[in-house]
């Protein structure tokens, strides 16, 4: 069901994110009277086509990997000589920015208009309340107790869980001192937590497990709310509903009991007691064994029952639908400055290239966020346009950002560069986005090992 969801997820995203971006292009294209020839959806063999009363064939094509507005040039073909001034590459070189920053523009709108959709409906947050941090933890050092609630992170007045993750997320690869101000019982203290390029080295880098911060939660019972295709508690023969009781013997009372005897028993035949539909019955289950953070860790695949969270944890936050435009503007502006602070900390060798995700990635994400129901599939809308967005601004040859500069720099100099350069630009950055390619690829490839 989660690969369903996955490839669901993924064909949806990018059917809606690719129409916005190449939309962008199309309206300006129009706008400033370029003749658009075609408006593609996928690539390949179309499977739809029809016409419009200007000319344009729109077409959706079998592989839904992308699109494109293919626009009248006489680099790319025989124009008419009535036709020429509708030629993209007869218009001026603000005209052409225009066009090619346009595709980015709309990933960007289209994500700040559902973050404000969300703050209008209203969502739901977790509050920023911590569990007791296990010792020895990074947070325990630090003097984190249970029920403390962190109210600002190097002095960003934070309120929820998600804006917890997003400040620290930015601090990945940093060196220096975490700076929390908490609130214990009415009285605000502050706590510091010092760091060394902190995850740097790591492909998948969870700042709250490393840090031992986690949301102070409801007792949560072991019983097993989803088992995952492929995993170890599949194979085992466990069921949603199943109730844990006992280990080889040793008494489970509750979900992180189960967890604290899977993980440092991976590669382990382990003897399970649980009840199911109210009788007895005993399994052998053998945990996964897999890497984490560089420590081996076992996993069975298999997932807790919800649990009612208390309503002192939740907080519901809806406004205004003008003051959710300012607020989806504000998510927006932060998300595309983490991506790029994120893109320079991997230049600049702060944070491994390990961390670059690909399709797969992607897709699992799509998953994620279709189970978790529509407000979280709208929030991963947002996330992957925002991200696109930024890879398409990157001066890349071939990306839109590669056209900005060129074009940026055909207008400065009052002449574009020759047709050898730009060729030659045109094949690197096309080695490069083939490479960047690859290296996610082989990045989920090696999460999924």
């Amino acid at each position: 069901m989660n690969l369903v969801n996955s490839l669901v997820g993924i064909l949806v995203a990018l059917g809606i994110l690719v129409t916005i971006h190449e939309f962008g292009h199309f309206w300006v294209a129009r706008r400033n009277g370029i003749k658009v020839l075609r408006f593609s959806i996928g690539f390949g063999r179309p499977l739809i086509r029809w016409h419009d009363r200007h000319g344009t064939e729109f077409a959706i094509a079998w592989i839904p990997l992308g699109g494109y507005v293919k626009m009248l040039d006489e680099r790319e073909g025989p124009v008419a000589a009535s036709e020429r001034d509708q030629a993209f590459n007869n218009k001026t070189p603000l005209q052409r920015i225009a066009v090619a920053s346009a595709g980015v523009i709309a990933n960007f709108l289209f994500a700040i208009l559902a973050f404000a959709a969300l703050y209008s409906v209203g969502v739901r947050e977790l509050a920023s309340y911590v569990e007791a941090p296990l010792d020895s933890t990074p947070a325990a050092l630090a003097g984190f107790a249970e029920g403390d609630r962190i109210t600002a992170l190097d002095g960003q007045s934070i309120n929820s869980w998600r804006g917890i993750s997003l400040a620290l997320a930015s601090r990945v690869g940093d060196s220096g001192e975490l700076e929390f101000q908490v609130e214990r019982n009415g009285t605000e203290r502050e706590l510091s937590i010092p760091v060394q390029r902190w995850l740097a080295s790591e492909s998948e880098p969870n700042p709250l497990s490393n840090l031992g911060l986690f949301p102070d939660r409801p007792d949560t019972p072991a019983i097993i709310g989803e088992v995952f295709a492929g995993g170890a508690a599949a194979a085992a023969g466990l069921q949603a509903g199943d109730r844990i009781v006992a280990v080889d013997g040793q008494a489970i009372e509750n979900w992180l009991d189960w967890v604290a005897v899977i993980q440092p028993n991976g590669g382990l035949d382990l003897t399970v007691d649980l009840i199911r539909n109210g009788a007895p019955l005993q399994l052998t289950v053998t945990p996964i064994e897999r890497d984490v953070n560089g420590q081996v860790q076992g996993f069975i695949g298999a997932a807790a029952a919800p649990v009612e969270w208390p309503a002192d944890r939740l907080m519901t936050f809806r406004v205004a639908p003008w003051t959710g435009i300012w607020l989806g503007l504000q998510d927006t502006w932060e998300m595309v400055h983490l991506s790029f602070k994120m893109l320079g900390k991997m230049l600049s060798g702060l944070v491994s290239v390990q961390q670059i995700g690909g399709p797969i990635s992607m897709a699992q994400l799509a998953g994620d966020s279709v189970q978790g129901g529509l407000e979280s599939f709208v929030r991963f809308l947002a996330f992957i346009s925002i991200s696109l967005g930024v890879v398409n601004l990157l001066p890349i040859p071939i990306l839109d950002g590669g056209h900005i500069l060129f074009y940026s720099i055909e207008w400065l100099r009052g002449r574009p560069l020759s047709e050898r350069v730009q060729a030659i630009g045109s094949q690197l950055g096309l080695l490069l986005v083939m490479g960047l390619m690859v290296l996610a690829f082989v990045n989920d490839l090696g999460r999924l090992g």
